[in-house]
């Protein structure tokens, strides 16, 4: 499938996903809509997600096997470090200060990950890049739905159609 039409068919599924929520909402009131997030604590997560893809792609293209590894690595690098920018300017227009580095988990995963090589790295690559960009989704839905302000929901919703093409690719990676 070409990359357009794989961001286009993410973008309108995020969309039916977003329009659902209000209709899910009245038949589960328990799950009316996703919890509030600050535009502070979305813009601390989301940095530290981007520096996580940058540190991890950095690694895929170091100690990966497939050739579909590494060209995801360049690829998630690239492209997370536009993010990272983008969200940068984001916190900087609202002076919200965003941590420099990972969180903890993240930070064990890339050591973990460094210390593995060929088809173990590529396994375990994989798996990690499932759970990071799966929460990314999520970090990003509450971000277009619940943020603070438009600047972090456009943000958010900007950056879904990535994050959403990142685990296409991942899942269509064996």
């Amino acid at each position: 499938m070409p990359a357009l039409t794989r961001r286009i068919a993410a973008a309108a599924a995020i969309a039916s996903l977003a329009a659902a929520a209000p209709a899910t909402a009245a038949h589960h009131p328990s799950q009316a809509t996703p919890p509030d997030i600050s535009d502070a604590t979305f813009l601390a997560k989301s940095s530290q997600s981007n520096r996580f893809e940058i540190a991890s792609g950095a690694l895929a293209v170091q100690r990966g096997r497939s050739r579909a590894v590494r060209r995801l690595g360049r690829q998630f690098r690239v492209h997370h470090t536009m993010a990272l920018a983008q969200g940068s300017a984001v916190a900087e227009k609202l002076g919200i200060a965003v941590p420099a580095g990972l969180d903890a988990k993240q930070q064990a995963t890339v050591d973990r990950l460094g210390t593995l090589r060929g088809k173990r790295f590529d396994r375990a690559w994989l798996k990690a890049q499932k759970i990071a960009h799966t929460d990314a989704i999520v970090l990003h839905l509450r971000g277009a739905l619940r943020g603070d302000s438009d600047d972090v929901r456009t943000l958010a919703i900007k950056a879904l159609p990535v994050v959403a093409q990142h685990l296409g690719e991942l899942d269509a990676t064996r």
